[in-house]
């Protein structure tokens, strides 16, 4: 099995006990869960840092998955990262240690560094197949509906843009005036809404996704992973997780594949309208 394969199975046998773990543990794999790449180059007590837990639970929970400890689970998954691109972690080790000696500068090398992993994760924690899925439902759908609150506000508006100045009839539901269910309650059978939220989850997307899923709305969920509340109701889920930097996630992961979503639709949009060679 390759190392990226190992990982995978990892994260998965770690979605499918997540409900029977003690609530301790759950956090500690909920955070191994969004955050693989950081799990694979903190040391067991800034992870443990991160996650909110002690380091004694994280080596619990990699002994419940039949590891000697944490040091064993984490070369699996450092070796992932290693496969992926060698040198890799060492190179963002290298940053963020020069960042905290370099005032600004270095804090941008620092943040260059975690967006990095973000990219890095976006390419393999999204489905391929589930990315062509969700730009063929997009582009059938008559109306394109997009909800981002707090943190993925940003997102959302930047795909309802880019799917308008691209002709498509998209409309950004904000939810101003305290009007969200009454621009919920006008989505109708065979539109499409792509919702964006991201843990901790914004109860006003789950709402959404839930009244669309029951009302005949396909559902595209920008969200991380299985474990998320809009996996239930996706008829479509795009994982996508980003990196923090000193508490702060960021958006770069979120908005490459938003990107990827509105040139993903135009060019669908562009292959249905080119005249068929049975037509010429």
């Amino acid at each position: 099995m390759t190392p990226h394969a190992q990982r995978s199975s990892l994260l998965k046998e770690l979605q499918r006990r997540h409900a029977e773990l003690s609530p301790r543990l759950r956090q500690a794999a909920r955070h191994i869960i969004d955050h693989p790449n950081q799990a694979a180059l903190a040391t067991v007590t800034e992870l443990a840092a991160a996650a909110g837990v002690q380091p004694s639970t994280l080596i619990r929970l990699a002994q419940a998955l039949g590891f000697s400890g944490f040091a064993e689970m984490q070369k699996l998954l450092q070796a992932a990262l290693a496969a992926a691109s060698p040198s890799y972690g060492e190179r963002v080790h290298r940053l963020r240690a020069a960042g905290a000696q370099e005032g600004i500068a270095g804090l941008l090398k620092q943040a260059s560094a975690v967006n990095q992993v973000s990219l890095q994760n976006l390419m393999e924690t999204v489905d391929p197949a589930s990315l062509e899925q969700a730009i063929r439902l997009l582009s059938a759908a008559p109306l394109i509906h997009v909800l981002g609150q707090r943190r993925s506000h940003p997102v959302a508006g930047y795909i309802a843009y880019g799917l308008t100045r691209s002709g498509r009839l998209a409309r950004l539901i904000a939810g101003t005036a305290g009007m969200l269910r009454e621009e919920i309650e006008t989505m109708r059978p065979g539109d499409a809404l792509i919702v964006v939220s991201l843990h901790p989850y914004s109860t006003d997307a789950v709402e959404t996704a839930s009244w669309a899923a029951a009302h005949g709305v396909s559902v595209v969920a920008l969200t991380d992973g299985a474990l998320s509340p809009l996996a239930q109701y996706a008829t479509v889920l795009l994982d996508v997780r980003d990196s923090e930097l000193v508490g702060f996630r960021s958006l770069v992961a979120q908005i490459c594949l938003a990107q990827v979503l509105v040139l993903g639709v135009l060019q669908a949009d562009r292959a249905d309208a080119r005249p068929s060679d049975s037509g010429s």
